[in-house]
């Protein structure tokens, strides 16, 4: 009876490539599908993906950095971060500034304007997920909790689950 047992049990394990699927389906429905509001304004601003994450950096991990730096965190090479970052400037969210120490270096940093941006970006984000949530019944919302629960406990995970509208503190200076 034991192995008929562990067998079914098996059977009903989720295979790795399914978990995946999954995943990937439901986060492109909540980030794309529910959360149009935050797509569109985006496109309207005329971000790049990689200008979001230039201004997530030096909005919460950094106070100030060089550009070659910035380069090496996003792992792109320096032209094409300097014309993301040409652009930011251009648009008062970063500041850019001869290095006091190399003239030939470039520093950055964001502006006030960078996490107030960032921030109104998160508040749609968030609006499109609420959107989603309101739409599942009692059952649903308690198994997702839990399921939930279980990955919010990682602290890679943890770390980024903090209250809306509270940013997160830099990380270095």
């Amino acid at each position: 009876m034991q192995a008929s047992t562990t067998s079914a049990a098996r059977r009903s394990e989720t295979s790795p490539g399914q978990l995946t699927e999954h995943l990937y389906g439901f986060l492109k429905f909540v980030l794309h599908g529910a959360g149009g509001d935050y797509v569109r304004a985006v496109g309207e601003l005329e971000l790049s993906l990689t200008q979001l994450r230039a201004l997530h950096v030096l909005a919460y991990d950094v106070e100030q950095t060089s550009l070659k730096d910035l380069a090496d965190r996003l792992e792109l090479s320096l032209p094409a971060v300097s014309r993301s970052i040409d652009g930011l400037v251009q648009r008062g969210l970063v500041t850019r500034s001869e290095d006091e120490a190399d003239r030939r270096m470039k520093q950055v940093r964001a502006t006030p304007a960078a996490p107030e941006l960032l921030d109104r970006l998160t508040e749609l984000r968030l609006a499109g997920i609420e959107q989603f949530v309101s739409t599942l019944s009692g059952r649903e919302r308690t198994r997702l909790t839990s399921a939930l629960a279980l990955l919010a406990e990682r602290e890679e995970i943890a770390s980024r689950c903090a209250a809306p509208g509270t940013s997160s503190p830099r990380k270095d200076s």
